[in-house]
């Protein structure tokens, strides 16, 4: 997915820049806390969809969408954290992002399969994986783009987080296929 690229490939280069601090903390501080949050959210993310399927068949989705809607702040949060001089603010919404990352990333290969036939489905996957491969190279790349013509970090990340309101509206166009 794009924005785990962004986040995954810029973060420490942004904290560095921004924070005034050195590479081995700012590479710390923009992987870990995101990262250990991101493995909460997947068993707690997890953990709800599971629960919530017992009850409604959409409950993957919904769950999965939820995760994108925790993704949307974080995202203007740790666009928005430089302009506060705290590190602490980038760190606590990267781990709000993780924590979003978690409950979409954990229910992305459940859903497929509530999608596709099973003969069809690592081929689905394939083509999953080409598409968010695909997109985080483009993002890496656009965002490299914009911050070359000095767009400031907030409106990038304004950016990303409204592309993520678009991801949250196609996820809940999802429909699981009928299984009797």
């Amino acid at each position: 997915m794009l924005f785990r690229s962004v986040v995954r490939d810029w973060m420490p280069a942004i904290l560095k820049d921004e924070f005034k601090i050195g590479q081995g903390r700012a590479g710390v501080s923009a992987t870990l806390y995101w990262q250990l949050a991101a493995i909460a959210g997947a068993i707690l993310g997890g953990w709800c969809a599971d629960r919530w399927m017992r009850s409604n068949p959409r409950g993957r989705i919904y769950v999965s969408a939820i995760g994108m809607a925790i993704i949307v702040p974080a995202l203007f949060g740790v666009g928005y954290a430089p302009l506060t001089g705290a590190l602490w603010v980038a760190i606590l919404f990267l781990a709000v992002f993780g924590l979003g990352w978690g409950f979409v990333d954990c229910n992305n290969m459940p859903i497929l399969c509530q999608v596709a036939r099973p003969e069809l489905r690592a081929t689905g996957y394939g083509i999953m994986n080409m598409v968010s491969i695909s997109c985080g190279g483009l993002a890496d790349w656009g965002f490299g783009w914009l911050r070359d013509r000095d767009v400031p970090l907030f409106g990038i990340f304004g950016i990303f987080a409204g592309v993520a309101v678009l991801s949250i509206v196609l996820v809940l166009l999802i429909r699981p296929r009928r299984t009797e």
